[in-house]
């Protein structure tokens, strides 16, 4: 490296930290444990959130905060579709890992998956937040 920038004056070297690389390869899926309507919006509450995924959620309030990619991983091919939200079992409003989003019908039992989660999920996660259970990490 120190040979490299002497070598190559001219050539800027730049570091990306994760999320290009690994962004694609990982997956965090947590399972509907309750599915309620309020207001006329449908909640889909998952037993994992921003204590297990916390750039999903929106890192404790970010300004814009943008739904990761998410499917109901056992209803891949469901034809019928509903507008949800999903939300964690944490007692705090920032809880959220999709925002009204076009899903297909989920029930209590189903899996929601978050896509591209392969860097700042878990491990930029607060895990011990509220005193919830860790999640658990399998590497393929």
């Amino acid at each position: 490296m120190c040979n490299f920038k002497r070598d190559q004056p001219e050539t800027e070297i730049i570091i990306e930290l994760g999320r290009y690389l690994v962004g694609e390869a990982g997956v965090y899926v947590s399972q509907i444990l309750d599915k309620k309507i309020s207001r006329g919006q449908t909640y889909l509450v998952v037993n994992g959130g921003l204590h297990h995924h916390l750039a999903a959620s929106g890192n404790f309030g970010q300004v814009i905060r943008k739904n990761y990619p998410v499917s109901i991983g056992n209803k891949m091919k469901n034809i019928a579709m509903e507008t949800v939200n999903i939300v964690g079992p944490l007692c705090t409003p920032l809880d959220i890992l999709g925002d009204k989003m076009l899903l297909p019908e989920a029930e209590i039992g189903d899996f929601v998956v978050v896509h591209q989660s392969g860097a700042y999920g878990y491990t930029a996660s607060p895990h011990k937040f509220l005193s919830q259970p860790e999640c658990v990490e399998i590497i393929v």
